[in-house]
């Protein structure tokens, strides 16, 4: 039996176990049958019913939560990150004051339904929730320092809590950090963009502006994001600064205990062809306004490793070129291909930002030549070594998205096919 959207449903039964979860209005399929009386209190006993029918009004539009989510408690919520998060304690200290940041939480549009939904995040899915708050922090504060007016900045905040709303709607399990997803679990995970717009876009007030920028925050100004592939201008200012926020945030969570500021700052130098210039370094001053003792150590880096990390990385770029330069000689029908010419076209990207950062890419392995025991230059290269394999893994993520959309013939997809899996084993070694 079909089942629809079990994977949300299940998350709004289970709120309502812990939660008063009442329905508003009736409940119905798509085909007018009713399912659930207006004033029913809902919990799992109703997940099964729910599941296999599609619901007409949407669920949101149908369900009310007691203490849910309103603009009142999501200020409070940022109120206490910045005043117990270190590393959002560097937005405190450079702005003039926080109340205009906070405010526009307060201020921003927040209907009913959207407001059940937020509710779901908050006590289902929280580590959604708080990447959705501290997203949003990041995103006013670079819309402050591009002087948006308080009417912008509360679009910027709705946009930045609802822009991962489309993951409510997917698996955890695929969400669960470390996991390794197959081709078929990735095309679920890179539809959320388009999942949340598509739920913003039936509410008008939502609707273009908001759920548009919602749409672009995993598009890349260098036409490597996702879903659409958008360069440069198609990117709306919204999208630009939503896109920097969320991969801010994202770096912030994964390594500010162990690398600090560090890594974030050598991923922000690395990226400047994917994200607006301006917002680059209104991060980049931020980051180098201040950094909380204590929380940049490195810990024991030895020469070694780091050198092993660099020639990892040197023959990643080794065995492409070796291998698309042979292919141009021999077979130059494949090398031409536009899947060919798209890898090449991104691997060559990825060693300009290299040479953009001091790293020259045919020098990669004696890097360390003289730094052996300045542990500092060290910590640098080991930065910027796992920034450059994040990114061949980025880049290899990108292609697997984008098979049918390059039109690869047989051959020269078992070209870059053999490719992927010789860099997969070398990342994995």
């Amino acid at each position: 039996m079909e089942r629809y959207d079990e994977h949300y449903i299940n998350s709004v039964t289970a709120l309502g176990d812990t939660h008063e979860v009442v329905t508003s209005q009736a409940v119905f399929t798509r085909n007018g049958i009713k399912l659930v009386e207006k004033g029913a209190r809902i919990n799992s006993a109703f997940r099964e019913r729910l599941v296999q029918h599609k619901l007409l009004p949407p669920i949101d539009q149908c369900l009310t939560a007691a203490n849910g989510v309103t603009q009142a408690s999501l200020r409070d919520r940022a109120r206490e990150i910045l005043e117990a998060e270190p590393r959002f304690q560097l937005i405190r200290s450079a702005l003039p004051g926080t109340e205009r940041l906070l405010n526009a939480f307060y201020a921003m549009p927040l209907n009913a339904p959207l407001a059940f939904k937020l509710t779901v995040a908050r006590e289902q899915r929280p580590g959604i929730y708080e990447h959705c708050v501290q997203t949003t922090l990041i995103a006013l504060f670079l819309a402050i320092k591009n002087r948006f007016s308080d009417r912008d900045l509360a679009t910027v905040a709705a946009a930045g809590m609802f822009h991962d709303i489309g993951e409510l709607h997917i698996d955890p399990e695929l969400l669960r950090a470390g996991r390794r997803l197959g081709a078929l679990e990735l095309r679920h995970v890179y539809a959320h963009p388009m999942t949340a717009y598509l739920i913003l876009q039936e509410y008008p007030q939502f609707h273009p502006e908001i759920s548009t920028a919602v749409f672009e925050h995993h598009e890349r100004l260098d036409g490597s994001g996702y879903p659409r592939g958008l360069k440069g201008e198609e990117i709306g200012p919204i999208g630009q600064i939503l896109m920097l926020a969320e991969a801010v945030t994202t770096l912030f969570g994964k390594s500010w205990r162990t690398h600090g500021a560090s890594r974030l700052s050598v991923m922000l130098k690395m990226n400047r062809r994917k994200f607006n210039l301006e917002l680059v370094d209104h991060m980049i001053g931020l980051l180098h306004g201040g950094e909380p003792e204590g929380l940049d150590s490195q810990g024991e880096v030895s020469a070694e490793a780091v050198v092993a990390q660099l020639d990892q990385l040197a023959e990643v770029f080794r065995n492409w070129h070796g291998a698309y330069q042979g292919c141009a000689v021999d077979t130059p029908k494949i090398a031409e291909s536009p899947l060919v010419a798209f890898v090449d076209q991104r691997i060559s990207g990825l060693e300009r930002a290299l040479l953009e950062t001091g790293f020259h890419p045919d020098e990669l392995a004696s890097l360390t030549a003289g730094v052996e025991e300045d542990a500092l230059a060290l910590a640098e290269m080991q930065l910027m070594a796992r920034e450059s394999r994040w990114q061949v893994s980025d880049i290899l993520n990108e292609v697997r998205r984008r098979w049918t959309e390059l039109e690869a013939d047989a051959t020269a997809r078992a070209f870059v096919e053999s490719w992927i899996q010789r860099t997969e084993a070398l990342l994995q070694g």
